[in-house]
């Protein structure tokens, strides 16, 4: 058996327990109390030991269930489907604290925008984000800072030089706007990477492992903006390593005619580690005139709307071969109230998921007025319609296709996802 530690450095007698390298026995509490459990190995690398943290601890999210606190992730799309206006309202609703397609801001924090690719649009961009969604309350400065270049992520002194820039950063954020560096944007990965071939599996974990160093060095969750292939199923452009070894892999899609046209635009939730995956939440991107040039001519950009009461054409699809035959009055009576008197709610409770939830009786009222019913007069019809919606929703909760939780002690419905 080697003698030699993890970093490489001999090992004499008294570090040698058992045959095997570690701490001196002699520096062993005999205690089996978790409190004498050396902290360390010789190394210098912390040992964890199961019971120390908090069992019921959840992940520490940056976003509710789609973008952690820290780590490294992508955000990847088609061409036209609106890659750019995603990133920067991810940006928004961390710097401000409001949702972020309808899941909630758990940190709330500055933003460095790395732009490498189309930087001179930050700004108009900017200007769209406050007058179309901040509005009249939106504050003179944003905690939001940008560099137009980038150190190429392949070089080791990349990562170096990042984390200095992201360190001044964050001491203006704190000094001037109380908030810590939370979100860091690198608009495109192809770009700050310099690749010398984007299909090199090797390459593309040198640029993941250099946005976890980042990560890492700074506190703040690297989010990269990348493209998709030209097969779309295929995801991320380049090495599949990308997407393997990103934490989180979010995938702005959308149809596209021979003119050139985007419908269908939806954010798909490709990869979240750890977490659930697999679903889509609908968008639209809404043109906002931000102001004119010297010529009177108008200048234009674009925001991202979340339509996240409503269900992408791909989900409709996927639903109809989840939900049988014979649900499907319920189901429309349950979207159709979902959109017209649905409410947010949180089922898990504060720090849960947040769904769309809907009073059971509103669903019953929908349920009533369009299922058909035999009957020789109204009463015996009503206790048809009655036995029916009470049929419906015990199989749509035995097939874990809806959800149940009390608000204000009235009994609420909610869709569940298709992965659940």
């Amino acid at each position: 058996m080697s003698e030699r530690a993890f970093n490489g450095s001999s090992l004499d007698d008294s570090d040698r327990f058992h045959g095997w390298p570690g701490p001196d026995p002699d520096a062993v509490p005999r205690s089996k109390g978790r409190d004498n459990v050396p902290p360390h190995s010789r190394t210098g690398i912390s040992i964890r030991w199961h019971g120390d943290a908090d069992p019921n601890a959840d992940r520490a999210w940056l976003v509710r269930d789609i973008v952690f606190e820290t780590g490294k992730g992508l955000l990847a799309g088609v061409w036209g489907g609106g890659k750019t206006f995603g990133a920067l309202d991810l940006s928004a609703s961390v710097m401000t604290g409001s949702p972020f397609a309808g899941k909630r801001v758990m940190r709330q924090g500055g933003v460095l925008f790395i732009a490498p690719e189309g930087s001179f649009e930050i700004p108009i961009r900017l200007r769209g984000i406050v007058q179309g969604k901040l509005g009249p309350d939106a504050p003179d400065r944003l905690p939001f800072a940008w560099i137009e270049e980038c150190p190429r992520l392949l070089d080791a002194d990349a990562v170096p030089q990042l984390a200095t820039v992201a360190k001044m950063a964050a001491e203006h954020l704190a000094k001037v706007f109380d908030l810590p560096l939370a979100l860091i944007v690198i608009d495109t990965v192809a770009a700050g990477a310099g690749f010398t071939d984007e299909n090199s599996a090797a390459e593309t974990q040198r640029v993941m492992n250099a946005m976890e160093a980042l990560s890492h060095q700074t506190g703040a969750f690297v989010l990269g903006v990348d493209h998709f292939g030209k097969a779309v199923e295929t995801g991320t452009r380049g090495s599949s390593a990308k997407e393997a070894a990103a934490d989180v892999v979010l995938a702005m899609l959308a149809s596209r005619d021979e003119a050139g046209t985007i419908s269908n635009t939806r954010m798909a939730i490709r990869k979240v580690r750890g977490g659930r995956c697999g679903y889509e939440i609908p968008y639209s991107l809404e043109v906002i005139t931000v102001g004119e040039t010297y010529d009177r001519e108008p200048i234009t950009t674009c925001i991202v709307n979340w339509q996240t009461d409503q269900i992408s054409a791909t989900a409709v699809t996927a639903a109809k071969e989840r939900w049988p035959t014979s649900l499907k009055v319920f189901r429309e009576a349950l979207l159709a109230s979902l959109v017209d008197h649905g409410s947010r709610a949180w089922p898990f409770g504060s720090e849960g998921a947040e769904v769309r939830a809907v009073p059971l009786q509103t669903v019953r009222t929908a349920f009533s007025t369009i299922y058909p019913a035999d009957g020789d007069d109204d009463a015996k019809r009503a206790e048809a319609k009655r036995k029916a919606f009470k049929r419906a929703v015990e199989t749509c909760l035995g097939r874990s296709l809806i959800g149940s939780v009390a608000i204000g002690g009235i009994d609420h419905l909610w869709l569940k996802p298709d992965t659940d």
